[in-house]
């Protein structure tokens, strides 16, 4: 049955087709609704100052089957930002309309905000979940969150990713693996190199560091892989 339609809006910062650039699947096309806004601060985070508009669900949604039918097909409708689940009121309807139109939907989001996940999980394809590092970060430890998010997301295809710079703790690290491994240990977990001086994989003693995080790691979870970020080397949204 068709939702009615909502009049709600939210602020997008855009809405467009590009490979996917971060985690487990990396390459693959898809349609990117990026949200402005996120309640972290993290001092690598390249997205906070993009420009954003407000539109309506309907109008999102006709974007995006535009979009779909321009530029598809698409593995799936990536719902991004900024972090997309301060906007739940507007995701959960979108992600009900995006079903209905036989989308899948790849949630990526910073792992923190666990009550709101649990709203719409049902409606999730995919979850790409951020472990973030206090050390990498710059912010406080969320370990506590990252578990429960962790053990809400876990009834869905889900995988980690961890920024991982050379200001890593190391301890913080194993910390972390271990909540997976508890929470299930099949889940893959990528560790992604971020620089400031350069873009992560050319960074040659950053590279060492994630060699040794991945050994130190696949101790308590056996699938960690180290994956760049594909946008930034092939220079795409």
């Amino acid at each position: 049955m068709h939702l009615p339609a909502i009049e709600q809006s939210t602020r997008v910062s855009e809405i467009f087709s590009s490979l996917q650039g971060e985690g487990l699947y990396i390459g693959q096309r898809h349609l990117f609704i990026r949200f402005e806004g996120c309640h972290l601060h993290c001092q690598y985070c390249d997205e906070s100052e993009k420009p954003a508009i407000m539109m309506s669900l309907d109008g999102v949604m006709a974007k995006a089957i535009q979009m779909d039918q321009a530029n598809g097909p698409h593995q799936y409708v990536s719902l991004t930002g900024g972090e997309p689940l301060m906007n739940l009121t507007f995701i959960k309807p979108l992600m009900m309309r995006l079903k209905e139109a036989r989308f899948r939907v790849f949630l990526e989001t910073n792992g923190v905000l666990w009550q709101a996940l649990r709203e719409v999980v049902e409606w999730c394809d995919c979850i790409a979940m951020d472990m973030k590092l206090a050390s990498v970060t710059g912010e406080r430890s969320f370990k506590i969150e990252h578990e429960q998010f962790l053990r809400v997301a876990k009834s869905r295809d889900v995988f980690i990713k961890m920024v991982i710079s050379r200001g890593v703790d190391v301890e913080e690290f194993e910390d972390l693996v271990r909540i997976v491994a508890e929470v299930d240990a099949t889940r893959p977990v990528i560790l992604m190199p971020v620089s400031s001086q350069c873009e992560g994989h050319e960074d040659p003693g950053l590279m060492q560091i994630l060699e040794s995080m991945q050994r130190i790691g696949s101790r308590f979870v056996p699938d960690i892989r180290i994956i760049p970020r594909l946008h930034k080397i092939l220079k795409i949204p």
